[in-house]
């Protein structure tokens, strides 16, 4: 890898961690959602950084380019982000319905609170008939 492909390589990434953090101080980015893709920048980091790095473990891995143990690493990387994120749209789903069930049943109160209600004041109201009645 030439020198001025790695220090290309090295700008992107260095904009690309200065973004993420930007995006994480701006509260954009959840900081617990964004460590994996800091993981990944750091891998980035590593393997710009040595590039001899990921020719052993191309050799070590029995792969027969570098291009595709990247190329696989990022793949892995997707999978691993997508099933990150298909778990916490889980786990919002099942808190979502769970404070949907607890609205439901605080309406019912609500309503059921407003007909005694009702109830007490057309009692209150035919009473207070009543009385002016027999008062006059």
């Amino acid at each position: 890898m030439s020198e001025r492909f790695r220090l290309l390589l090295l700008v992107v990434v260095l904009v690309y961690v200065f973004v993420a953090i930007k995006l994480i101080h701006r509260k954009r980015l959840s900081l617990n959602y964004s460590l994996l893709w800091l993981a990944m920048a750091a891998g980035m980091l590593v393997m710009v950084m040595f590039p001899g790095l990921v020719y052993d473990l191309t050799r070590l891995l029995g792969i027969d380019l570098p291009i595709h143990m990247i190329f696989t690493g990022f793949a892995f990387f997707a999978l691993v982000m997508l099933f990150y994120l298909t778990c916490i749209v889980s786990r919002d789903n099942e808190k979502n319905r769970a404070m949907i069930q607890q609205m439901a049943l605080l309406e019912r109160r609500v309503r059921e609170l407003e007909d005694r209600l009702a109830a007490q004041e057309s009692t209150a109201e035919q009473t207070a008939a009543v009385t002016e009645k027999e008062s006059a």
